[in-house]
């Protein structure tokens, strides 16, 4: 049986209820169903269809080409817009939606398991063992909620490969229809079990949904149980968390992280160096430790690490990535054995500097090359952003030697970091501005330049030219930030705002210890979500679309659950900081922020902190491996800590000004344009 849609009208019992439907902010909000680590996944368009088999493709107005659109009610209406997709639990990679024809009333759940004639269906969910096939799930509820029985219908149609199926079977091929008369009070349910790819002889019809979804959500709160655990007085907060660690381990190829599925479905070491972060945050350690070595993987032999052609950021991104995973890891054995790379890295960084003449104004800097982030790709421009990477990799390599107790390396490497940043500086004095730009030439869209205190600190943090690019980036560059957000234009396209990148700024204002400002850019940053927490790309702001069709985003996801991580927690150099940047109202007499077994520089942590009638209480698991120099929590005035806690010190900073939450931040956003 090749590429058929297998249907069964069956009583599955205990289906979710479904809620009001909540906000969206995309006008072309997708989803996707897949399975941790398996090669592809299946999107869900905007107006919900499923797009499966090989010839998917990446345009919105290509998913006829392989697609099964749904329809219901006596017009056999198909499934839009108006239906709006939601995840079980908030976070669960199950869809949910739910339609309505006169009193009947349509409730659908979506979601993908391991192909049920695997031989251990444990081992299939957590890796593709058996192999990449497997099997999607729609199964619908159908009830009246009237006073008289009255007709209800569905009718599932497939287009592309289905149709080509090498022995179609034209009643399950083309098309699929139910119909009932339907009793006050009395649901049917039915179902369609959907494989990705031909399943030659395969016979689905005597499965048990209820059984397979049961499965399925057993399987991936096995997954989160064993990760480290972030709960916040915040639920949307707390589920759009756990649904950007899914999103992570969907996106992942057989441990390659990539940026999207069905789109960017290659490996970006940009990209992928903080998707993996999130990973090593998260406590996903397997799939942390997987997703770690396609860096080793991608070096050239004159030791640049790349991974799209030319642009020269991935080489100091594979190293920071490379120690990162150390500093969370511990693993010195490991660090021992990538060493090599990096430095070699390090070596190439130190040649490329020494190529232009002696004379030139961009003596000690990169050689010009394209960079798609800055918009610049005729390969004349000196991208400021690739110093800034290769600096950062410098750094992060003389710290693995020291590590190693290769203190000459060390200290050589760590001369030659000075060095590069006397030239970096040079070259901006000559750039006349206050701040720093995309390029030398000073053209291009900010990207790497906005990269100076995060992910580590390449400057000092008072520097006047990261606050002025701040203030720039902020207050002025395109007409300043709308809707909380950066602006990004190649001067191509239509007006653009860019969440992901948007988080860099907001991260040099974490650092600079502005928590107000970065309270209100994360619930920005929550905003521009869909309804089942994925990220874009960028956003073409004024029509609510991410553009490209770029959701659910890998690095979309990975940012937001760094900045949440590093808004609890956050390494400053030898230091823990707790709580550096979080709503005052998280604090309120019994709210509670629950942190457990996360993985820091120094070792997992634990903390629980809980309001009470005049302040807080604390209760710290420290980590182990390596005591960080000073732990440090930082508490609003009106709500101190209460009880003693051995080992930390508490900073007072002032209220906030107003109450920062996500219906605050919808209700700015309503205004906009009124």
């Amino acid at each position: 049986m090749s590429w058929r849609i297998l249907c069964l009208a069956a009583v599955v019992a205990g289906l979710p209820v479904w809620a009001e439907e909540p906000f969206d902010y995309f006008d072309n909000s997708w989803s996707v169903i897949g399975l941790k680590d398996y090669a592809r996944g299946t999107r869900i368009t905007p107006d919900n269809r499923l797009m499966i088999g090989t010839s998917v493709g990446t345009d919105e107005t290509e998913a006829d080409k392989a697609s099964v659109r749904i329809r219901f009610g006596r017009e056999l209406t198909p499934l839009g817009r108006n239906q709006t997709k939601t995840l079980m639990e908030g976070w669960l990679p199950v869809n949910l939606l739910a339609a309505q024809d006169g009193p009947i009333r349509y409730e659908f759940t979506l979601w993908a398991t391991p192909l049920p004639s695997v031989k251990d269906w444990r081992k299939a969910f957590d890796w593709p063992h058996e192999g990449d096939n497997f099997l999607n799930w729609v199964a619908v509820r159908v009830t009246n909620a009237g006073t008289v029985p009255c007709e209800g219908k569905l009718r599932f149609e497939q287009a592309g490969p289905y149709e080509q199926a090498q022995h179609p079977v034209p009643s399950l091929a083309v098309r699929r229809e139910f119909s009932w008369t339907l009793e006050p009070g009395k649901p049917v349910e039915c179902f369609v079990a959907i494989p990705w790819e031909p399943a030659e002889g395969a016979d689905y019809t005597h499965e048990d949904a209820k059984l397979w979804l049961d499965r399925t959500v057993e399987c991936w709160r096995g997954v989160m149980a064993a990760a480290a655990s972030i709960r916040v007085p915040d639920d949307k907060a707390s589920q759009a968390l756990l649904a950007a660690h899914v999103c992570q381990l969907i996106a992942s190829d057989h441990g390659e992280l990539h940026g999207g599925e069905g789109f960017y479905d290659e490996f970006y070491i940009r990209d992928g160096a903080y998707q993996v972060m999130e990973l090593e945050e998260a406590g996903l350690h397997e799939a942390a430790r997987n997703a770690i070595k396609p860096f080793t993987e991608h070096q050239l032999k004159d030791g640049r690490f790349e991974s799209q052609k030319n642009q020269l950021d991935a080489n100091g991104q594979a190293q920071w990535a490379l120690w990162q995973y150390w500093k969370t890891s511990g693993d010195r054995q490991w660090l021992e054995r990538v060493y090599p790379q990096m430095r070699r890295a390090a070596d190439w960084t130190m040649e490329a500097r020494r190529r232009a003449p002696a004379d030139s104004p961009f003596a000690g800097l990169l050689p010009p090359t394209p960079a798609d982030g800055e918009s610049l790709w005729d390969g004349t421009h000196h991208i400021v952003g690739y110093d800034f990477w290769n600096l950062r990799g410098l750094l992060c390599t003389a710290d693995a030697a020291r590590a190693l107790g290769n203190a000459d390396e060390a200290e050589m490497l760590l001369a030659e970091a000075a060095a590069y940043r006397a030239v970096i500086d040079k070259a901006w004095q000559r750039t006349g501005l206050t701040h720093f730009p995309p390029s030398w030439e000073k053209e291009g869209t900010h990207w790497g330049n906005t990269e100076t205190l995060w992910p580590t600190p390449i400057f000092p943090e008072n520097d006047a030219r990261v606050t002025a690019l701040m203030q720039e980036l902020r207050e002025r560059h395109l007409g300043g930030f709308a809707e909380g957000t950066i602006r990004w234009t190649d001067g191509k396209i239509a007006p653009a705002i860019h969440p992901y990148m948007s988080v860099y700024t907001t991260m040099a204002s974490l650092a600079c210890g502005e928590d107000e400002r970065v309270v209100d850019e994360f619930y920005w940053y929550l905003l521009h979500a869909t309804a089942t927490q994925a990220f874009p790309e960028g956003i073409f702001f004024k029509r609510k679309f991410a553009w490209s069709n770029t959701i659910p985003h890998g690095t979309g996801a990975s940012n937001y659950a760094l900045l949440l991580r590093h808004m609890l927690i956050d390494e400053k150099g030898g230091e823990l900081h707790l709580l550096t940047a979080i709503p005052d109202w998280w604090l309120e007499d019994g709210r509670e922020i629950s942190v457990e077994n996360a993985p820091t520089h120094f070792g997992p942590t634990s903390f629980r902190l809980r309001g009470a009638a005049q302040g807080v209480l604390l209760t710290l698991t420290p980590p182990e491996r390596e005591a960080p120099k000073r732990v440090v929590l930082h508490l609003p005035r009106s709500r101190p800590l209460e009880n003693a806690c051995g080992g930390v010190e508490v900073v007072l900073r002032e209220n906030q000004s107003r109450r920062l939450d996500f219906p605050g931040v919808m209700a700015q956003y309503r205004t906009i344009g009124k």
